[in-house]
């Protein structure tokens, strides 16, 4: 399979279309990529795992821009890549500062380091939105590290990596966190509750788990998105893009309260789930 990361935020795509091969190598050309993301950072490595458990072969030829290919390296995608990835291109020294308050590197997200990674986002946030905004954008992501620590972390693992932008290359401050990962994916976990044994497609399940109540079991959770775009959003208009089996989701909550759903057949299915979540910083 060959997948192309073109531009900027290819994978919030629902139209974005790998040409399948006979072989069963997974090929990632990101040579045409021109920003990369947390998103694009996890997805990578959850994609490399996944391939490396089925088939062991893979190979991600390297952005064409050596300044993309640098930040790359310096969020640790290549240190998180399986040993059997074969990976192209010129990999360029990394000179590196720390850079906890702005940076979260590419991190695998297990039951046992989700505290500490809880702990890394709550330090980003309120260092560039304050301590009560920051704690409320925290404690939303904190659902969804929580969800991938639960029932995401499949053979090919789960990831997470995060950045502050300062709006010099995205055009606006905010914060983006990623987590992907390689577990049973959000229909088959809703199906594990009978009162969602209806559901029969990914898309129908990333919408229903949008609303208040719904989840995998019954024992009183599944508030969880819904009070992730409610308390994030309170802080700043928030974007969140869901994807997961065959569907795709985004939605969309301003301070005002006015929220938004929009949902997709993707054309790419991925395995387990990918979250992305953007809240932008208030002037």
């Amino acid at each position: 399979m060959l997948l192309e990361l073109v531009g900027r935020h290819p994978l919030l795509r629902a139209d974005l279309t790998p040409e399948r091969h006979a072989d069963q190598i997974l090929t990632i050309d990101a040579t045409r990529l021109r920003f990369v993301s947390p998103l694009d950072l996890t997805a990578v490595a959850a994609l490399a795992h996944a391939a490396a458990a089925e088939s062991g072969k893979s190979e991600l030829i390297l952005p064409a821009n050596p300044g993309v290919t640098s930040y790359l390296q310096r969020m640790d995608l290549l240190a998180q890549l399986p040993e059997s990835v074969n990976v192209v291109g010129a990999v360029p020294f990394d000179d590196r500062s720390d850079r906890p308050a702005a940076l979260l590197e590419t991190t695998l997200l297990t039951p046992g380091t989700a505290q500490d990674v809880c702990q890394r986002v709550g330090q980003l946030a309120v260092a560039h939105l304050g301590q009560s905004p920051g704690a409320r954008v925290a404690s939303s992501v904190g659902e969804l590290i929580d969800n991938a620590a639960s029932h995401g972390c499949g053979q090919g693992g789960a990831y997470i990596a995060a950045q502050a932008y300062t709006g010099k290359t995205t055009g606006t401050r905010c914060l983006e966190v990623a987590i992907c990962d390689n577990g049973i994916g959000v229909l088959a976990h809703l199906r594990q509750n009978p009162d969602h044994t209806d559901l029969t497609d990914s898309e129908s399940a990333l919408r229903r788990a949008l609303e208040r109540g719904v989840s995998g079991t019954r024992e009183g959770r599944g508030n969880g998105l819904p009070d992730l775009l409610n308390q994030a959003g309170a802080t700043g208009p928030t974007r969140l893009v869901v994807r997961s089996g065959g569907g795709l989701v985004r939605a969309a909550r301003h301070r005002t309260g006015i929220r938004r759903v929009t949902s997709f057949t993707a054309a790419m299915p991925v395995e387990g789930t990918w979250a992305w979540l953007r809240v932008l910083f208030a002037p």
